[in-house]
């Protein structure tokens, strides 16, 4: 059997709350689809990086950071500036 269309794409509810982030976020309650999601990371002084899926609140600009979704913050695309 072969897929001809996948249905509809992935989505779900987060709230914004700006963790990972310094906090400060609104509380709003968004539907996140993946293109939604991109990139943010943290690099430590030994050299290591760790990536995470990140989501910015359309009401107040506040980026959190998504948990459980099935995707990782490595294999996706890093937020261009020119997207406020």
């Amino acid at each position: 059997m072969r897929i001809l269309e996948k249905g509809p794409g992935w989505s779900v509810e987060c709230v914004c709350t700006g963790k990972g982030n310094g906090g400060a976020g609104c509380g709003s309650k968004l539907l996140v689809e993946k293109g939604d999601l991109y990139q943010t990371s943290h690099s430590d002084y030994g050299g290591g990086t760790d990536y995470f899926v990140t989501f910015c609140c359309p009401v107040c600009g506040v980026e959190t950071d998504a948990e459980g979704t099935p995707f990782h913050g490595y294999d996706l695309q890093r937020r261009s500036r020119n997207q406020d």
